[in-house]
């Protein structure tokens, strides 16, 4: 199955290379892209910590229940 061509402006671009995909596969990845950053941000704060001695060293999980 061809793809339809669709010809766009470089003014329109400022000759930048586009695509073009599907919103829900651009939501897809702008939820993805959130949730990579929170992740981020959240081991970042880690080895911030554990640097500075700010951990807890547990022999087991159950000592935080």
């Amino acid at each position: 199955m061809a793809s339809p061509i669709a010809t766009i402006s470089k003014r329109v671009s400022g000759g930048e290379e586009l695509i073009v995909v599907k919103r829900r596969d651009f939501e897809q990845f702008r939820k993805w892209q959130k949730e990579v950053q929170d992740i981020l941000a959240k081991v970042k704060r880690g080895r911030a910590e554990y640097r500075n001695g700010k951990i807890i060293a547990a022999s087991s999980p159950k000592r935080f229940r």
